[in-house]
């Protein structure tokens, strides 16, 4: 699945010149016009990266990005801005900012920073896990040598989304409709998201009756440990 951006910003000029730009690129857009937005567009998208103008209103980006960060939701976050006094950028980075750039920018710049702040395509965990999101390959440690892990499409694009969103807990309905394009609202479509996660912990975990990587959240879904 294609990294999912969130860009949050007041100017409609801003969001018709970078969203585009973003979905050439082969990117997930969602937008938001305030802060209210841009915090529910947050809870329920999950975006791999967030895009902030620091003065949007109703909350401004510094408030938008210091209740991610207090929700302990370390998504990169870079800001939008047309100050670039050291004042203003301490401000940001002490509040969780990933990066920045100043307005009036180069949509090149923009991609070339988004790229640089997106999870790697090629991820490894524990020298036993290793996850190629380009290739939609997974393998795992078996001696000495990577063997490869025969995943159906669904159980890859269930486990790149977790590991996407890695450390953060993600509701079965937001899981169903993300990975499945399907309502969360049936117990056989609870089951079927069961039944694949059973099914990936079969394959990749090192001990599946005690998993390391695809944890239950209780009252929530599940999430993928990455510590």
């Amino acid at each position: 699945m294609l990294p999912k951006i969130l860009i949050a910003d007041d100017n409609p000029n801003i969001i018709s010149f970078v969203q585009p730009a973003l979905e050439r690129e082969g990117y997930a857009v969602v937008a938001a016009a305030d802060g209210t937005e841009a915090l529910y567009k947050w809870e329920s998208e999950h975006p791999a990266l967030i895009i902030l103008d620091i003065e949007m209103p109703d909350p401004n980006g510094l408030a938008v990005c210091r209740k991610i960060r207090d929700a302990g939701d370390t998504v990169p976050i870079l800001f939008l801005t047309v100050r670039d006094s050291v004042s203003d950028l301490e401000i940001g980075f002490s509040m969780g900012a990933s990066d920045y750039v100043s307005k009036p920018f180069d949509i090149r710049e923009l991609l070339a920073r988004v790229k640089a702040r997106l999870p790697r395509q090629l991820q490894e965990f524990d020298n036993y896990l290793r996850l190629d999101s380009a290739r939609r390959t997974v393998s795992v440690k078996r001696g000495d040598t990577w063997a490869l892990v025969d995943l159906t499409p669904r159980e890859f694009d269930l486990l790149n989304y977790l590991v996407t969103n890695a450390g953060r807990p993600i509701g079965r309905t937001a899981l169903l409709e993300a990975v499945f394009g399907i309502p969360g609202d049936s117990d056989i479509e609870t089951k079927t998201l069961e039944k694949h996660v059973w099914s990936l912990r079969q394959k990749i975990e090192p001990n599946a009756k005690e998993p390391r990587y695809i944890l239950n959240v209780r009252g929530v879904g599940y999430k993928f440990a990455n510590d």
